[in-house]
């Protein structure tokens, strides 16, 4: 079964408050949101890679979040929530 990873922010490195991540594989994301979708729904998105290169693709914020995975089960997909995330490397988000 696929993975959600929700994790808090580890994104700065000047003392700014972090925020809660929700983030799964983008290939299983995208069969049930396309990324152009996020920012009406969410009001951007997050982007990162592991190791590997493969892409994880999802929000953040508290609320944010919640809505992401509601989303996502309303659309049919089936995940279980890890809060232990891969290595991952930020490399966008985006607001609108």
């Amino acid at each position: 079964m696929e993975q959600l990873y929700e994790y808090m922010s580890q994104w700065y490195s000047d003392g700014r408050s972090e925020h809660p991540v929700c983030q799964g594989r983008r290939a299983f994301v995208e069969q049930f949101i396309s990324r152009l979708e996020f920012a009406d729904l969410f009001g951007g998105y997050a982007l990162s890679e592991d190791v590997f290169e493969e892409e994880y693709l999802g929000v953040w914020g508290h609320r944010v979040c919640q809505r992401f995975r509601r989303i996502m089960r309303d659309r049919g997909a089936e995940f279980l929530l890890n809060p232990t995330p891969p290595k991952l490397r930020l490399k966008v988000t985006s607001t609108h």
